[in-house]
């Protein structure tokens, strides 16, 4: 059985991943850095309040533009064929890959997120490719990615947290749901979301 809880920083940071492939009631406390993480309090026709882990709400403001996702971990092998995934990985002393964090992404993201592989500002590898094989082995497990002409190949540790991402409507989020946000403040300290990401546990 897949463990479906994660810490909040694990999800911020698997959630700021995702915004930064796809760029190309009163608030108590602005928005920092563009993003806000915690529960969802009050739902509006086209906002949401959201209650940070600190204690303070922040009112997040959806427009046409808004990705509402929705996240859910799944096992290695629910991964298939032609599956569009973005893998961030650690680049080991022998040259090889090993993945920290996989993402498989909605079909409608193959026009927005590059298919391509390059270095992170952390260091790591970020790679968003298409599978075409996903093999478990008794001595580990691999993920095969083609990427242009050529492949890419992946080791995946057992801990490591594979989401399945899912496009859903603005009217399917409710108070109780934890979220993370990303966007710009306005003037009055809300956050224009760009993306808000709700986590399935």
């Amino acid at each position: 059985m897949v463990n479906q809880r994660r810490p909040w920083h694990a999800v911020a940071l698997a959630a700021g991943i995702v915004g930064l492939l796809l760029s190309s009631v009163a608030v108590a406390a602005p928005a920092t850095a563009g993003q806000v993480e915690g529960t969802i309090t009050a739902v509006e026709a086209d906002a949401v309040t959201v209650m940070t882990p600190t204690g303070n709400p922040v009112r997040i403001v959806a427009t046409g533009e808004t990705l509402v996702i929705q996240r859910k971990a799944v096992a290695l092998d629910n991964i298939k064929p032609n599956d569009f995934v973005g893998v961030t990985a650690r680049r080991e002393p022998d040259g090889s890959l090993t993945a920290l964090s996989i993402n498989v992404f909605p079909p409608e993201f193959r026009d927005r997120v590059r298919q391509a592989q390059f270095v992170m500002d952390t260091g790591n590898v970020m790679t968003n490719a298409t599978v075409f094989q996903n093999v478990r082995r008794i001595e580990g497990r691999t993920l095969y990615l083609k990427l242009g002409d050529g492949s890419v190949v992946i080791a995946v540790p057992k801990d490591v947290a594979v989401l399945r991402l899912t496009l859903i409507r603005f009217s399917a989020l409710r108070p109780g749901m934890p979220v993370v946000a990303r966007g710009t403040a306005g003037p009055d300290g809300t956050l224009v979301a760009t993306t808000i990401t709700m986590d399935v546990r």
